[in-house]
């Protein structure tokens, strides 16, 4: 049913084009004015995460700001939860052409290019504004190795921190030994924990809840809105201030796409990638601080690690630089570390 619904957008798309598109003016267009004889494009952007999330609600301003932008020259049909398929799926979706743009984090991503993997590099940020500073400069280093997959990077920027929660209390380096910790079947998240003396258990999502309820698991890392959303607080005690990973969200579109749009309308588009990245910037930190507040109302206790037990943690965790240097390459991740210390 996934595929037929991608099927019927590419083909609903194309429908439009014949029938709408013309030859742009030489004219000036005033602008972000497109002419009024211009083409029409239908375009569609989808993603795993809820329409709720901080990802769905950035997805669903992006596509509002282009249409209003544009005139309703360009108008985006928004998918979220999953609708369209899984993260893979999406992002082979973009590929293949069946859907324009895939909104979401670099973790899944990186099967399609694996230069991203230098993004879970951990405990690399202390904040956002730091991460935001970095991706400002590092996009232009990063699209090259988009180049023949089909998709074009249009934006990256940073949302949420990932954080430990645990029903036992985390506050110095000995204290991780033991805990059974779910994890994304990433191989370097899975590496850091298994480095800390933890014990990295990949396990389904859909699965989680259960699996700390019925003691499968001891904790699990995600970020504090999700952390909430699934009443994960019913089952942890303490939520351990890791921010082990930022997570670097892109918004990816289809490469032939974004060739056949005129360059006023590429302008537009970007433009408005742009503005969507601030607004999931800005909206995340909102969030998270007013969840914090959420979390110990809910009885959990938030612990704050003293400064040299993150020192320790960084110093354990070294051997996961180095699978990720073997992946993608020192150059790359030194060029990265590089940017990070001239944010500080």
């Amino acid at each position: 049913m996934k595929r037929i619904i991608s099927l019927l957008l590419i083909f609903s798309m194309m429908v439009t084009l014949v029938a709408c598109g013309k030859e742009t003016s030489n004219g000036d267009s005033g602008g972000n004015e497109l002419p009024k004889d211009g083409p029409e494009f239908k375009f569609s952007i989808a993603t795993s995460a809820t329409s709720s999330s901080i990802i769905g609600q950035t997805m669903q301003y992006f596509a509002d700001l282009v249409e209003e932008r544009s005139g309703g020259k360009i108008t985006v049909a928004t998918y979220p939860d999953a609708q369209l398929g899984s993260d893979t799926e999406l992002i082979e979706g973009v590929q293949m052409g069946t859907i324009t743009m895939v909104i979401g984090n670099t973790a899944p991503q990186v099967s399609f290019v694996p230069e991203l993997a230098v993004f879970d590099l951990p405990n690399v940020y202390s904040d956002t504004a730091q991460a935001q500073a970095v991706l400002n400069n590092f996009k232009d280093k990063m699209e090259p190795y988009f180049e023949g997959t089909g998709l074009k990077l249009g934006v990256m920027f940073p949302t949420v921190f990932r954080y430990m929660s645990s029903n036992k209390p985390v506050r110095s380096i000995d204290d991780f030994q033991g805990i059974k910790i779910r994890t994304m079947e990433n191989p370097y998240h899975m590496a850091y924990w298994n480095e800390l003396g933890a014990s990295a258990t990949p396990l389904a999502f859909s699965e989680l809840y259960v699996g700390l309820q019925q003691g499968l698991v001891d904790a699990q890392e995600n970020p504090l809105d999700i952390f909430m959303s699934s009443n994960f607080h019913e089952q942890q005690d303490y939520i351990i201030h890791t921010k082990h990973i930022l997570f670097i969200a892109t918004i990816l579109m289809n490469q032939e796409q974004w060739d056949m749009m005129p360059a006023e309308y590429q302008e537009i588009v970007a433009e408005c990638f742009e503005e969507a990245a601030k607004f999931g910037t800005e909206n995340a930190k909102k969030i998270e601080d007013e969840i914090k507040q959420d979390i110990m109302d809910a009885g959990v206790e938030i612990i704050e690690l003293d400064e040299s037990t993150y020192e320790e943690i960084v110093e354990k965790v070294q051997p996961v630089y180095d699978m990720i240097r073997e992946a993608v390459g020192s150059e790359l991740v030194d060029e990265y570390l590089k940017e990070i210390e001239a944010a500080k």
